[in-house]
């Protein structure tokens, strides 16, 4: 009967977000603002020296390895580390509401800025494999980020190294990954939506690739993706618990399990 009454994921994630939608958003868009201008910044430089428009296959294959290199690296950082640092603050904003501890914006700000090198290590941990399995094709890209979800949950239940929080993260992770998986694309999924629009109803009007218009090129997608970043990881810290509870459960036939 509880089981039958319990409310949906989906509508126990939005009635979180409800409960702190202001502290959810400030949160989530000063990572965001660092996102945009770490990718500007790196964008940027890449293209010393030059001026107006540009065509971007041409300015790689000009350029020498070891600055290939560092610019792969460079934006593996600069595109990951701010979103890790968004899903920190909201899993922090979900964990304490859910706990009925206090909450302000400067507790969550603080806690995200502890979370700066977890978040530049799980940037490369996380973000170089999943980099690659979308290089290959889409589909695996996604079922690797799956696999680490509920890494930043975990960080922020549990008090672990960073290491340890990401093993523990995954091994979680694989008693819910039914439901991990079934997110993760659905997020991509609209991320892809925004894009297209992107593509479609803004591109139109930016016709060429100018330096001075990447930070507007990566606003019209960040910014829209901050929302469903921020459904996504109230999800995933409900998922956390849900995994916590599969965990504590007795396993059928078990001594400890309640016979038929």
């Amino acid at each position: 009967m509880n089981a039958a009454a319990r409310p949906s994921l989906l509508s126990r994630t939005a009635q979180l977000f409800a409960a702190q939608a202001r502290l959810y958003c400030l949160s989530a868009l000063l990572a965001g603002a660092l996102g945009i201008i770490a990718l500007t910044l790196v964008s940027t430089l890449v293209y010393i020296g030059g001026s107006g428009s540009f065509d971007a296959r041409e300015v790689w294959k000009s350029m020498a390895f070891s600055r290939q290199l560092t610019f792969v690296f460079g934006l593996l950082f600069a595109l990951w580390s701010p979103i890790l640092l968004a899903a920190r603050g909201v899993c922090r904003i979900t964990a304490n509401h859910l706990a009925r501890q206090p909450l302000s914006l400067s507790y969550v700000l603080s806690d995200m800025a502890r979370f700066i090198p977890a978040a530049l290590i799980y940037a490369l941990v996380i973000g170089f494999p999943m980099m690659i399995g979308m290089s290959i094709l889409f589909v695996p890209g996604i079922v690797v980020a799956a696999v680490f979800v509920l890494v930043v949950p975990t960080s922020v239940n549990e008090s672990l190294g960073i290491f340890a929080a990401l093993r523990r993260g995954v091994s979680l992770g694989m008693r819910v990954f039914g439901r991990e998986i079934a997110l993760t694309f659905a997020c991509a999924a609209l991320i892809v939506v925004l894009i297209v629009l992107r593509i479609s109803l803004f591109d139109r009007f930016l016709p060429s690739t100018y330096r001075s218009l990447f930070a507007i090129r990566f606003a019209l997608t960040y910014i829209p993706a901050l929302l469903v970043l921020i459904l996504a990881n109230i999800s995933f810290t409900l998922l956390y618990h849900e995994a916590r509870a599969l965990e504590a459960s007795p396993a059928p036939g078990s001594p400890s399990a309640p016979q038929a």
